[in-house]
């Protein structure tokens, strides 16, 4: 494996799940993203596990081998490999500018690798991915604290650099770390390709994409399509997503009276875009998210959203395609019946403007690359 290592700074990138793995959702995404915008800048080399969240077989990939994956390099590791000896063999071999971690809590893709590089000097960059917001934070809530604090107690993350997300995760990374060497970064959005407007067939067809869990808040967004329901529409709510909740997804099939509810499982990219072109509007009432790729993507492909101010979006100064709300049914009742009542060119065309404003602009691009500065 050779590298153009004197023009172009190397980044190993350690990450639980890869392409072609998906069920893990944004993280990938993230990083799938992240190469398209800068891998002819960048000489990103990725390693990961070589199974897809929740699954027990492998996946159809060669593994502890580098597999060229788009405009990066990628490695798969089984479990057995997954040792502080890999990573340092790894590290010894690659050499890299920067190691880039995607994970706060996980053992063989973050902390142990972040233990090796910080004996060996390796320069390091940790993204937490939202995992220092609130709502994560509800999430066994004791653990996650009492990790945390050790980690305070111990400085293990002192010698560190962060890349928040957004400006919000700077302050979600500032109250555990006050200390901390902060850069913040917007992620990288889906290229803006906007799909032709549905076909309107008397149905109203709503979209979330996302995995099943509390977190998520889906029962809201079924209590938004029953008052749609209520008003004279036939509805259909479709969830593109993992069932990692199953009493999550029991609760929302009861709940689901009057509508027709899908819960459709995971999809890989190459489909995730025919769910979105089959929908009239797009849900998202998440108690958290870091950056919300179900907000950026309908945008990306032209589809109008309502989304919960309790998540990054409530900073975004968005057009009038995407409407970001106190979780309240009356206010996200009434902007999804304004939503759908806007004409589809009018949508494209807002969209295109938010998409530019808001999520790829020359200072997007130029932070992401301050990230991997040598």
């Amino acid at each position: 494996m050779t590298s153009d290592k004197a023009t172009r700074p190397v980044v190993l990138v350690a990450i639980d799940w890869y392409l072609p793995a998906y069920r893990a959702g944004g993280p990938i995404r993230s990083i799938a993203n992240l190469v398209a915008a800068l891998g002819d800048e960048i000489d990103f080399r990725i390693v990961c596990g070589n199974r897809d969240l929740g699954e027990s077989e492998d996946l159809e990939v060669k593994a502890n081998t580098w597999t060229t994956f788009g405009k990066s390099q990628v490695q798969y590791l089984p479990q057995k490999d997954w040792t502080a000896a890999k990573w340092e063999d790894l590290l010894k071999e690659v050499q890299p500018n920067r190691l880039y971690l995607n994970s706060l809590y996980s053992g063989p893709f973050s902390r142990l690798p972040w233990k090796v590089a910080r004996k060996m000097g390796v320069p390091t960059t940790l993204a937490p991915r939202g995992m220092l917001g609130t709502g994560a934070l509800s999430i066994k809530p004791l653990r996650k604290r009492a990790w945390l604090q050790l980690q305070q107690l111990t400085g293990a993350y002192q010698d560190i650099t962060w890349h928040a997300s957004t400006e919000q995760e700077k302050e979600e990374i500032q109250r555990w770390f006050p200390r901390a060497d902060i850069r913040v970064a917007l992620n990288l959005p889906v290229p803006f390709d906007p799909l032709p407007a549905p076909v309107s067939d008397g149905t109203v067809r709503l979209l979330s994409v996302g995995r099943v869990h509390p977190i998520k808040n889906y029962s809201f967004a079924v209590a938004i399509a029953q008052r749609l329901a209520t008003a004279g529409h036939k509805v259909q709510y479709d969830i593109v997503g993992p069932i990692e909740d199953k009493n999550e997804a029991e609760t929302l099939r009861h709940a689901a009276q009057g509508i027709q509810l899908n819960l459709l499982g995971p999809t890989p990219p190459a489909t995730i875009r025919q769910h979105y072109g089959t929908a009239h509007l797009v849900l998202v009432p998440s108690l958290n998210e870091n950056y919300g790729h179900a907000v950026a993507e309908s945008i990306a492909f032209g589809r109008p959203v309502v989304v919960s101010n309790q998540t990054v979006w409530s900073t975004m100064q968005t057009g009038p395609s995407v409407a970001c709300l106190p979780l309240d049914i009356s206010a996200w009742t009434q902007a999804a019946a304004n939503l759908l009542s806007m004409d589809s060119e009018d949508i494209i065309r807002l969209s295109n403007e938010t998409y530019h404003h808001c999520l790829l602009d020359p200072l997007h691009l130029e932070a992401q690359r301050t990230l991997f500065a040598p």
